[in-house]
């Protein structure tokens, strides 16, 4: 990540505690279905900053690093938009508004700054110019190695304007099929296309390998002989509405608590998962400015 982001980041965002959180007048649980500690985040700096974070972050998003020029950012920029990820400059602004890039571009930022996370691929070659759509999967291809065991942050981002409860609805149609050994297979899958854009410091290539040779195996157990765990974060972005940040944390716990239950998972290698909370000023102030940079060719910082 190039250091005027990283700079900005610093100064718009911070990490505000970790659920459960007891310092507090009413103390706030993890949700019901966390297996580590979800992540509080506050925004400090103004909505203008996230919109430039997102607008910014697009070309560290869409491209591996190898393959990022800043000396030509803002071509790099102009395709991105037109081969990974999803833009329609001829759209109406409602469906624009909708675009999951807005949000899958945070979990990424979010995942290298705060969690150190590195591409096995950029997300971007998850996208299909020609239909003009996203192949269905993860929004996040990225992973960290701590003593030997590589933990995969294949996660979720969820940014609807309509409010955290969209959000989450959104997310729990789909929690217990993303723990399928089926799910995670298809995905790996899909990476044998890709093999000359996956990092091998992933061991995903090892694995690619192994299934080519036999493409029977089960992936997923596979990918616990090379000892992997999937790590799932899952990122929701929401409005403030003027609310204390700790009863607005506390409302949308205790909303998942009301209206989700816990997960099934037939998953064959060891996960876990969380939350990652953003309240945000004005979500449709923020995607309206980075639409409107994207509209009038805004040039990139260096």
């Amino acid at each position: 990540m190039r250091q005027s982001l990283k700079k900005l980041f610093e100064e718009t965002l911070i990490l505000k505690y970790e659920l459960p959180h007891t310092s507090c007048e009413r103390p706030i649980p993890r949700t019901i279905i966390t297996k580590s500690k979800d992540r509080c985040l506050e925004q400090i700096g103004k909505n203008s900053d996230i919109a430039s974070l997102i607008y910014n972050g697009i070309v560290e998003y869409a491209y591996n690093d190898n393959e990022i020029d800043f000396t030509q950012l803002d071509k790099l920029q102009a395709r991105a938009l037109q081969s990974k990820i999803k833009y329609n400059p001829n759209a109406d602004l409602p469906n624009q508004l909708g675009y999951g890039f807005h949000g899958e571009v945070m979990l990424h930022l979010i995942l290298d700054l705060f969690f150190h996370g590195k591409k096995c691929i950029a997300r971007g070659y998850m996208f299909s110019a020609l239909a003009n759509a996203e192949i269905k999967g993860y929004d996040s291809y990225m992973m960290t190695e701590i003593r030997d065991r590589i933990y995969l942050l294949f996660g979720e981002a969820k940014f609807h304007l309509s409010g955290y409860k969209e959000s989450l609805k959104s997310i729990f149609e789909n929690i217990d099929h993303a723990f399928s050994d089926s799910y995670f297979n298809r995905n790996f899958i899909v990476f044998d296309n890709l093999y000359e854009k996956l990092a091998s410091e992933s061991r995903i290539p090892a694995i690619i390998d192994e299934w080519r040779a036999a493409p029977c195996i089960n992936i997923a157990e596979c990918a616990r002989e090379h000892k992997m765990h999937l790590v799932y974060p899952m990122l929701i972005l929401f409005d403030k509405k003027n609310k204390g940040y700790d009863e607005l944390i506390l409302e949308v716990v205790n909303h998942i608590e009301a209206t989700h239950k816990a997960i099934s998972s037939d998953l064959s290698l060891p996960f876990s998962l969380f939350f990652i909370f953003l309240p945000l000023g004005n979500s449709r102030e923020i995607k309206t400015q980075v639409l409107e940079w994207i509209k009038r060719q805004q040039p990139l910082m260096p």
